[in-house]
């Protein structure tokens, strides 16, 4: 592309007093990161990034996620988040009887249990 093509691309662009300010904000934005980053932070981001990398694919790897995908598509649990029911101890103990609730809870206790067990190791 020569220049002649690309002034005549831009010939017709109108530039604006806020198209000047956002390009000025970015090189803001981009001296504030630039001062930001160093060693030290690259290094702590890609830990970071590391840990979150192995965490998922460990969640991954378990049926997990499916259930959790399936749990929060539940038309019921929408209907709870608009309406909240309210429940105490006796709720509780009533809601001990329901099946769905009972595997919910077993699930729960598991994954706790689990996450005991693994602050011995």
């Amino acid at each position: 592309m020569t220049n002649e093509n690309i002034a005549d691309q831009i010939s017709g662009i109108e530039i604006t007093p806020a198209d000047i300010e956002a390009v000025l904000d970015l090189v803001r934005t981009m001296r504030i990161l630039q001062n930001y980053i160093n060693d030290q932070t690259a290094h702590g981001i890609a830990e970071l990034g590391a840990t979150v990398l192995k965490l998922t694919n460990a969640i991954m790897c378990t049926d997990l996620v499916e259930i959790m995908e399936r749990g929060v598509q539940d038309p019921e649990l929408d209907k709870a988040l608009l309406n909240p029911p309210k429940i105490g101890i006796g709720g509780m103990m009533k809601q001990m009887q329901n099946e769905d609730f009972q595997k919910g809870l077993g699930i729960m206790i598991e994954l706790l249990k689990a996450i005991g067990r693994a602050t011995e190791d």
